[in-house]
């Protein structure tokens, strides 16, 4: 799954995303109400993890905005050391899934996240690489290589999981640090130009860019990227 995090406890934060990461899942974490609530119109996540007191509006705030507003029925589990009777209620009427308390325990945290996995049912299977891809084009992982028509092009490592992420969300804008989480494995700020330089290498070599093939990948101005067909813009 494809899990919002937010905690603003910077050592609380990395023991969950371990654990999350652990468990198979990308992880992308949040400091704050307002920034979590700015990803939420973009980003589609499969489970919020919410800590209830943190800065600017607080986890309550957040899933009230992310049940009402935004219309978003996404499962909520709750990570908090606020455990009175009342304040629970108020969250599992609000639209909270679960809740699990401070400190965190890490076999009742697993848990109650396996159990929200199963009231989800089965996750959707993303496309198959190993079949052709609208386009013409074909994975093979265990090379990593792509075959385009005729052609076919092997790439490193980390261009070939990012080729990957890309199309198997096409049409779908992808943040900057859902890609780094995915690819790299962390969202540090020096990995940005990495990541610029990795996007221009496959425009090059998977004929990505304006005037290659039939599909685009293009920018999304202050957000990250979007794999298009035709000649859409952002």
């Amino acid at each position: 799954m494809h899990i919002a995090l937010l905690e603003d406890e910077p050592d609380l934060a990395a023991e969950v995303r371990s654990l999350l990461e652990r468990e198979g899942h990308s992880v992308i974490t949040f400091r704050s109400g307002n920034h979590i609530i700015r990803a939420l119109t973009h980003d589609p996540f499969d489970l919020l993890v919410l800590d209830w007191n943190v800065p600017g509006p607080n986890g309550l705030d957040v899933l009230i905005h992310t049940r009402q507003q935004l219309q978003l029925r996404v499962p909520v589990i709750f990570l908090t050391s606020n455990l009175a009777e009342e304040q629970i209620v108020q969250a599992l009427n609000a639209g909270a899934d679960d809740y699990c308390g401070k400190p965190l325990r890490a076999p009742e945290f697993t848990a109650r996240l396996r159990a929200v996995e199963r009231r989800m049912g089965p996750a959707p299977t993303p496309p198959s690489l190993e079949a052709e891809i609208e386009g013409g084009y074909r994975f093979h992982a265990a090379e990593r290589r792509v075959e385009m028509g005729d052609e076919s092009v092997t790439l490193g490592e980390k261009e070939f999981e990012l080729a990957k992420l890309l199309f198997q969300n096409i049409d779908r804008p992808i943040s900057r640090t859902r890609i780094m989480a995915h690819v790299w494995g962390r969202e540090e700020d020096d990995l940005s130009r990495t990541l610029d330089v990795h996007v221009s290498w496959l425009r090059r070599k998977l004929k990505l860019g304006a005037g290659g093939g039939e599909w685009r990948l293009l920018v999304v101005r202050g957000y990250g990227y979007r794999l298009v067909k035709g000649e859409e813009s952002v």
